[in-house]
């Protein structure tokens, strides 16, 4: 009797004493830097939830395009298919995202779960003559191996999903936000956001990319959730001010036609408030 009136104060003291739940571990936080035409950073990081930031230093745009290769291959068949097949898709790579395109002196992101393998990150941008600045040497292999950082994803509001060759994308809204990006397509999509200047419309911003044009697209490049095959997601945070921008995607089609020209552009305005 005396034992049993003991159990219900014992369990009481062990509730009282237990030690707080343990705080979400946090993505690992993994920075690389960005001149005219390179990459700088780590060369090893290990797999598993990862922020990967990309600080422009260059004088020109830059993103950071992360691939993964297939078991078997590397950067001199990344570059052999690409020269001889310039608007085809790799079947040996898979691309993961990273950071969109930057303009000078600012930095782009995403968070993604990343497995274990060989990569590369690559800058397609094109420099003032039409060549991509990956021609320029602007890439860099990566090797994810190690003890796995397990950490939960970001908590995201809303998502925010591509096809060929459209978005679906929430009501945007002045302040930060955080995306889950999600490639429901057949093909490579990326989320790219542009500002547009005061006064410039959509359709002047794509005059300015038609052939022929002689001058850049009135816009800033204010990062994004980068490239993505098929399937693949990542996590995408932003903070925006009142305005007027685009979500657009500029990969290649089959045809070597960038989606955009095909219609996957998103006009949005943020108003204040």
């Amino acid at each position: 009797m005396r034992s049993s009136m003991l159990v219900p104060v014992a369990l009481a003291s062990l509730v009282a004493c237990a030690a707080p739940e343990a705080e979400p571990v946090a993505p690992q936080e993994v920075a690389y830097t960005a001149t005219d035409f390179a990459f700088a950073g780590p060369d090893t990081i290990a797999p598993g939830v990862t922020t990967m930031r990309m600080d422009n230093h260059g004088a020109s745009p830059h993103h950071l395009i992360l691939a993964r290769f297939e078991e078997g291959f590397g950067v001199p068949d990344l570059m052999a298919f690409v020269d001889s097949n310039p608007t085809g898709e790799p079947p040996f790579v898979t691309w993961r995202g990273a950071a969109g395109a930057a303009m000078p002196h600012a930095s782009a992101s995403s968070t993604m779960d990343l497995p274990a393998g060989n990569y590369v990150a690559l800058c397609f941008i094109p420099d003032s003559a039409g060549v991509p600045h990956v021609m320029h040497g602007m890439m860099k292999e990566i090797v994810v191996a190690g003890a796995r950082h397990d950490a939960a994803v970001p908590t995201a509001e809303a998502v925010i999903r591509m096809s060929d060759f459209a978005f679906v994308a929430p009501v945007m809204t002045a302040g930060a936000h955080t995306f889950h990006v999600v490639n429901d397509g057949p093909q490579t999509h990326e989320v790219q956001l542009v500002r547009l200047p005061e006064g410039v419309t959509a359709d002047q911003y794509l005059a300015a990319l038609a052939p022929g044009a002689t001058a850049p697209p009135p816009g800033e490049d204010l990062g994004g959730a980068g490239a993505l095959s098929t399937g693949l997601d990542n996590y995408w945070t932003v903070t925006l001010t009142p305005g007027n921008y685009l979500l657009v995607c500029f990969v290649p089609d089959t045809d070597g036609v960038p989606h955009i020209m095909k219609g996957m552009l998103q006009a949005f305005t943020v108003t204040a408030g």
